[in-house]
């Protein structure tokens, strides 16, 4: 076509070097093809022969999925894995020391050659499992020897609380710090941090009939309530507070001390804090004089409204006779 012949059929039947194509059309001189070589066909890839454990079962607890996930993979007789192998592989259990069943995807189709089972478990302890591998026309396989253990027993409840921060001497409406913290405890006095109930506190010894403040009922986070915001109103010593929360035995806090807080400044002097300036006879000094009462300390003491008088101290007129 278009001057153009296509061949796309062509083959030749028995490999050598140097092979070449001729050519030829009526009316035209013929062509020779460089030479090339019909290599011997490859050997097809060796069968599948038998099943092996790419990844052998590992020591686990009972009732959990096995990990990593048991892996079987079909093998050529020299040991290598048959990616083509696409069959179903049977995983069932062999040595059964503990009498244990079995659980999870026991039949998975192979995908390049290799069958992973992610969610196989066991339901009793023993010493000395092991897995069995099978699928058809395959010599089966069996794996490593593992344990199943017992599970683990579940952690401790709680039983009681107990005062994790106790609080501090504090000045009376101020909060305490470091806040108040409150745990839940086993038996042996360890925290339950799987508790999350909400705990309350309370004033317990009250010497001085105070009232306690803040945010009173608080949930637990990993077994421990914080109380940031706690204060108490009126100075006494040896104020206690409780801690209670539902089944568990409360708990009381060591004693504090609520103080009174410190009096307020006293103004002691005055002293001019916007001083009078130049300014024309009969005229208004400006900017305004200022006079303010401060402690002992020079500290502006804001509490202070009685009157102030101003006067002239020194006249320092001609006449001395200014007003």
């Amino acid at each position: 076509m278009n001057g153009v012949a296509t061949f796309t059929d062509l083959s030749v039947d028995k490999a050598g070097s140097g092979y070449t194509l001729r050519a030829t059309t009526s009316g035209a001189t013929g062509a020779t093809s460089d030479a090339f070589d019909i290599t011997a066909p490859r050997p097809p890839p060796p069968a599948a022969t038998h099943l092996g454990f790419a990844q052998q079962p590992q020591t686990t607890q009972a009732g959990s999925t096995i990990t990593p996930a048991v892996q079987v993979a079909a093998l050529d007789a020299a040991g290598n894995v048959v990616p083509a192998f696409t069959g179903p592989v049977t995983i069932a259990l062999g040595a059964n020391p503990g009498g244990g069943s079995l659980a999870g995807r026991k039949i998975v189709d192979a995908v390049n050659g290799v069958a992973t089972f992610s969610d196989l478990s066991i339901d009793k302890a023993g010493t000395g499992y092991t897995l069995r591998a099978s699928t058809s026309g395959l010599t089966g396989a069996t794996s490593d020897p593992f344990d199943i253990t017992a599970p683990l027993p579940p952690p401790p409840a709680a039983t009681h609380l107990g005062f994790t921060v106790q609080p501090s001497n504090t000045e009376a409406g101020a909060t305490i710090t470091p806040a108040v913290q409150v745990s839940a405890l086993d038996a042996s006095g360890n925290t339950v941090t799987s508790f999350t109930g909400t705990i309350t506190v309370a004033i317990g010894a009250d010497p001085a009939g105070g009232t306690l403040a803040g945010t009173l009922s608080v949930p637990a986070v990993n077994g421990v309530a914080t109380f940031s915001n706690l204060s108490i109103n009126l100075a006494g010593n040896g104020y206690t507070l409780t801690a209670s929360a539902a089944g568990l035995t409360g708990a009381t806090s060591a004693g504090f001390n609520i103080t009174a807080p410190p009096p307020p400044p006293q103004a002691t002097q005055l002293v001019f804090t916007v001083q009078p300036s130049k300014t024309p006879p009969g005229a208004t000094i400006t900017p305004a004089v200022e006079v303010t009462a401060v402690d002992d300390l020079g500290n502006r003491v804001t509490s202070f409204t009685g009157y102030v008088t101003i006067a002239i101290g020194h006249d320092g007129s001609l006449l001395g006779s200014a007003t």
